[in-house]
């Protein structure tokens, strides 16, 4: 039996400890990747308070007298309640329906005692820009900008012996990207 002295096992136990830590001498680990991958697409998000369906927004006409004449125009107001956000720089396509009473390829207004007013709507301030039943609309959100305004504007003429009361319809706007 050989004996060795205190200094010449530290050397063996180095030398041993540096030959298991070679290259050679360790096993191999087999080693794989994976892709990781994330997809945000395009859309809008149309949300309401208190997670109900609230109203999108008003167009309201105001008052007028029952022998008024008068051209009246008003833009829709969204309401406070809903939110509409899209991604920013989304082409959108709008279409309005005929809401309640449409006739003839017109959108109406009706009175509970049977009366009613055509209206147009237009997607212009200038009410240059006509918009018929579902007929599609198209405009681009500019960068930066997530919170949407619809471009819906409206023009009610009129006649001159219009039954006294409130005038109503529902309109339903459908947005495609």
């Amino acid at each position: 039996m050989a004996f060795m002295t205190p200094g010449a096992a530290r050397v063996a136990l180095v030398t041993l400890a540096t030959a298991l830590m070679a290259p050679g001498a360790l096993a191999q680990t087999p080693q794989q990747s994976f892709q990781v991958a994330a997809r945000v697409t395009e859309g809008c998000l149309i949300g309401a308070a208190a997670g109900g369906a609230a109203p999108l927004g008003r167009l309201d006409f105001g008052t007028a007298s029952a022998l008024s004449e008068a051209t009246l125009t008003s833009a829709v107001v969204q309401t406070g309640g809903v939110s509409l956000e899209c991604t920013p720089g989304l082409a959108l396509t709008m279409r309005v329906g005929g809401g309640l009473n449409p006739s003839g390829g017109a959108r109406y207004l009706t009175h509970e005692g049977g009366g009613r007013l055509a209206y147009a709507l237009f997607a212009d301030a200038g009410l240059g820009r006509r918009l018929d039943i579902d007929q599609p609309m198209s405009f681009v959100l500019g960068t930066g900008v997530s919170r949407v305004t619809l471009p819906l504007y409206g023009r009610l003429t009129l006649p001159e012996s219009a039954a006294a009361g409130t005038y109503t319809d529902r309109l339903t706007v459908t947005l495609e990207w």
